[in-house]
């Protein structure tokens, strides 16, 4: 019995230093259970040269060898894996690897996952993917690939995921992709192909998702979309085809998602996608579409999000958008020219739209009750909008970008209705920070964080100022009242002596004003003073005048009232004047 205790506390001893030697860390890296609840070893300080495979725990099933950019790792891969039998996932990022060596993973079958992006990656061969019998996800991303064989891939039998993004493939060969029957994700965007060979696609008829961004297509053979015909996923972005067949989708009945954007379409044909009538998500933004017709949208009878942005459309028939109106649910159409009477059309159309984008389009008023009560999410940023009201804003709004508009200030009912809202972007506005515009905002600005990376434009002394920094105090009373000067002292100082002088010229000009009065006044009664002299001296002349009756052969003049008494009557000659010179005669028989 004691003998069998021995034994017992043997076994307990020797249990404990293997579990104790296999539970190690190397010392530059970080062991931990990820979120599944799996052994993950992390090494990713850079700057290694070799592999820690001999200082990892047994049971690491999760294995990340990373490095910063300006510190990557140098290393190489060989066979040092095969102690690791509970491996499944390995990432090998930024650490220079030319190949991949031959057999590296041979005697690993349990990984599932690799990663090999970010390093210096040229050619591959069939060899040096041996003994993955359960890889499903193999990544190559960002390396220099420039040449693959036929056949490269055989030994993955199960591979679900393979991308080769941003490479240097100029084509894909006949059969490179051979024995690949379980192949569901192809991701080449980034590669420079000039066109694709529908050769290379035979061997992965399971394919739903198929990538090819970026890549400088001028054209796709439809017998691709043949060889696809389950086919949920293509994306042909920034690519340079110029039009697109009346038929050109015409395979691909189960397509869900279909990225055209950042090409150069002109027009969007009638009855384009016709036979996409699983379609769910359709991108053709940025291209030069001027127009689409009222059928392009036809049978689109599942689509839930469009986006027609960044092109050079002015108009757009509500009959096209009829089409689509019963499913529709997000909305993009900023950086085109629309008008708001156009843009209204579209809305009354589409009655189920809750996500709207309309940024950069020259909006400068959004009329009340203009935009439709379901929008629950709305961009109307690097529009030029000097208001905001309550009535402009739907009733379920929740989430709005205001950014990049003219606005200079809010007032107390807009800033509580933006209160209530789970996310508000008001950044890049030109606040005018004076106490006409942005007291309201103030009173608030420490009870939320819609303005917290806000700053002041105007006046010039407060300008790059954050909002969450200022005091009412250090405002001005208006916006009008800057003077430019750096800082409040001197605009007030400004203020004031603008207010004297405009006191004086007001003082100097009523002292004018009165002078003048009152000379006008004394001139006007001297005028009249001397009129009514004037007028008294030929009154008083006229009374003392007697009026004389004169006979003479030419004229008769009669004195009233005729004095009808004799008078004498005497005639002087000149030698009696002479004589008589103190005689008072009136010569020729004047009376007197």
């Amino acid at each position: 019995m004691l003998i069998s205790w021995h034994h017992a506390l043997i076994w307990l001893i020797l249990l404990w230093i293997c579990t104790t030697t296999s539970i190690s860390c190397p010392s530059h890296c970080s062991c931990e259970k990820d979120q599944r609840g799996k052994h993950k070893t992390s090494c990713l300080k850079g700057g290694m040269t070799d592999l820690p495979t001999k200082e990892l725990d047994l049971n690491v099933e999760v294995l990340e060898i990373d490095a910063p950019e300006d510190t990557p790792n140098t290393l190489t891969l060989s066979p040092v894996f095969q102690h690791l039998k509970h491996l499944e996932e390995l990432t090998v990022k930024r650490s220079r690897l030319k190949q991949l060596g031959m057999h590296s993973f041979w005697g690993v079958p349990t990984i599932r996952v690799l990663d090999f992006t970010f390093n210096n990656l040229t050619t591959l061969l069939d060899h040096n993917f041996r003994g993955l019998v359960n890889l499903v996800e193999l990544n190559l991303d960002h390396n220099r690939i420039s040449d693959l064989q036929s056949g490269v891939f055989k030994h993955l039998t199960e591979l679900r995921i393979l991308s080769l993004r941003f490479n240097l493939l100029v084509e894909l060969v006949p059969r490179m992709f051979m024995k690949l029957g379980k192949l569901h994700v192809l991701r080449l965007s980034g590669n420079p192909f000039e066109e694709l060979d529908p050769e290379a696609f035979k061997d992965i008829p399971e394919v739903r998702t198929l990538e090819c961004r970026s890549c400088g297509l001028r054209r796709i053979n439809t017998q691709i979309y043949h060889l696809l015909p389950y086919l949920n996923h293509l994306d042909l972005g920034n690519n340079r085809m110029q039009f697109l067949e009346a038929d050109e989708f015409t395979d691909l009945h189960k397509l869900h998602s279909l990225k055209l954007d950042g090409n150069q379409l002109p027009v969007i044909l009638e009855n384009t996608f016709v036979h996409q009538t699983q379609l769910k998500y359709l991108n053709i933004a940025k291209n030069r579409l001027a127009k689409i017709t009222n059928t392009s949208f036809k049978n689109l009878t599942s689509l839930e999000e469009l986006d027609i942005s960044y092109n050079k459309l002015d108009k757009l028939e509500p009959l096209a958008m009829q089409h689509v109106a019963s499913t529709l649910q997000k909305f993009i159409m900023s950086g085109n020219n629309f008008n708001l009477l156009v843009i209204r059309d579209i809305l009354q159309t589409l009655y189920k739209v809750n996500e709207l984008q309309m940024a950069q389009m020259n909006i400068k008023e959004i009329p009340e009750n203009f935009l439709p009560s379901t929008i629950r999410k709305l961009n109307i940023s690097c529009n030029n909008l000097t208001e905001l009201g309550v009535e402009m804003l739907p009733q379920q709004i929740k989430i709005i970008d205001v950014s990049h508009n003219r606005l200079k200030g809010l007032n107390d009912r807009v800033l509580a209705k933006l209160e209530t809202l789970k996310s508000v972007n008001l950044s890049s506005n030109p606040w005018s920070c004076d106490l006409c515009h942005i007291t309201s905002i103030l009173l608030r600005v420490n009870r939320t964080n819609m303005f917290w990376n806000s700053t002041c434009d105007s006046p010039k002394y407060l300008k790059g100022s954050k909002l969450t920094n200022l005091r009412l105090a250090a405002l001005t009373s208006c916006e009008n009242l800057e003077s430019g000067g750096e800082n409040k002292q001197s605009v007030l100082g400004t203020d004031i002596s603008t207010l004297l002088v405009g006191v004086l010229c007001f003082l100097v000009l009523l002292s004018f004003s009165v002078i003048y009065v009152v000379y006008s006044c004394m001139r006007r009664r001297t005028l009249n003073l001397r009129e009514f002299e004037k007028r008294e001296r030929e009154r008083e002349i006229a009374s003392l005048s007697d009026p004389v009756a004169v006979f003479s052969k030419e004229n008769i003049t009669f004195k009233f009232p005729l004095d009808l008494t004799e008078n004498k009557v005497s005639v002087c000659t000149i030698d009696d004047i002479k004589r008589h010179t103190q005689t008072s005669c009136v010569p020729n028989g004047t009376v007197i």
